[in-house]
């Protein structure tokens, strides 16, 4: 569908009971004070922010390349497009309304919505299916913390989390509440899933880390003595909530998250054989320990990595080192992958290799395996 302007009358219909951050239609500037207008007046409101990447325009990527989502108007251009769509998923149809802003690192945009979580559930889904022409950042358990230490730092407020869910990496599922009561539940599941409510963040991402699980999510509150300045939640999927406030998270953190986000993508960007030339252009990802010492972990590796969704991988030595291959399905990038270190998994791009199918490796093997540094390749 070519971009036009909406109709006077669709105009009235469609946005006269929106909010007025939809009807801004300026910069993030803007925007954000008309959100910050609507959390102000309002303490049930609430605002989902889901962070996109994308080197196209993505309203028109989403459209072309998600043929499950009708989009029935949009208004405006860059640096922002309020958007109404519809995303079918099986049988039930989803409606809602977005405003989609350009922020000022390039390729990073805001996909912003008042709508409730029927809605908000779908996004995910719709970038699954766009992907990799628009797609959604994964962050580290490492970046999720300092996201929150940041805010808690720059604003001198206090943080608390309501609740940090990590994930383990085998056996079954575990609900740890505040008594310490330990509720099995799932039994045979691939992964462990442990809530932590009403602690630390430091010590629940510590002790995350310290027993190799991954976060999935953190739930907090900010106060300033007893009254709440925000409540937030963010997902490692790039997914952000916000009641009572929008500005403190704007001011005090959403510059390092995009600047995080723009690194990590400039670092993903050109690296196929077909961008770089014909030469290897590989990635390394730098683990915290020798972990490649114990042989089991090179079989428990590349189980991790054959156990990717929509990808096909072929093993050619398994001991005693790894060297295997990965094709994704989705979009035909494919990776050769070595392990020649006991601290070291190297990433080598072959002929294809898009962003998000980079993103997408890493993420997984991040969550399935071990968590590490990406580095350039020495």
């Amino acid at each position: 569908m070519a971009r036009q302007s909406m109709a006077e009358a669709e105009r009235r219909h469609n946005a006269g009971a929106a909010p007025p951050y939809l009807q801004s239609l300026g910069g993030l500037e803007e925007c954000s004070a008309a959100i910050e207008e609507m959390l102000g007046g309002d303490p049930n409101s609430q605002i989902s922010i889901l962070l996109l990447v994308s080197d196209e325009d993505v309203i028109e990527a989403i459209q072309r390349a998600a043929p499950k989502i009708e989009i029935a108007w949009s208004a405006g251009a860059a640096p922002s497009t309020a958007v109404s769509l519809s995303v079918r998923r099986s049988s039930r149809a989803r409606s809602g309304r977005l405003l989609v802003v350009r922020t000022g690192a390039p390729q990073v945009y805001l996909a912003i919505t008042h709508e409730g979580p029927a809605f908000v559930r779908t996004l995910p889904a719709v970038l699954e299916d766009a992907c990799p022409r628009a797609f959604a950042p994964r962050f580290s358990s490492g970046e999720m913390w300092s996201v929150l230490e940041l805010l808690e730092s720059e604003t001198g407020l206090m943080l608390m989390t309501m609740r940090i869910t990590s994930h383990g990496r085998a056996g079954k599922k575990v609900t740890y509440r505040r008594n310490e009561k330990k509720v099995r539940a799932g039994a045979g599941c691939s992964e462990s899933e442990v809530i932590h409510v009403g602690v630390p963040y430091g010590d629940a991402i510590e002790s995350s880390l310290e027993n190799d699980q991954w976060i999935g999510d953190a739930q907090f509150v900010l106060l300033e003595g007893s009254d709440v300045r925000l409540e937030g939640y963010f997902s490692r999927g790039g997914l952000f909530k916000f009641r009572h406030s929008f500005l403190v998270f704007k001011k005090h953190v959403l510059p390092h998250i995009l600047d995080m986000t723009k690194k990590r993508f400039e670092l993903y960007s050109n690296r196929s054989r077909e961008d770089s030339g014909g030469g290897a252009s590989p990635l390394v990802i730098k683990l915290q320990t020798d972990t490649f010492g114990d042989r089991e972990q090179s079989r428990r590796f590349i189980k991790a990595v054959q156990g990717m969704e929509h990808t096909s991988g072929s093993v050619y030595r398994a001991s005693p080192y790894v060297n295997m291959s990965v094709v994704d399905l989705e979009d035909g990038s494919a990776f050769k992958i070595w392990i020649m270190s006991p601290d070291e998994i190297t990433i080598v791009p072959q002929a294809r290799a898009t962003q998000a199918s980079l993103s997408r490796l890493i993420g997984h093997i991040f969550e399935r395996f071990q968590e590490g540094d990406i580095r350039e390749y020495e």
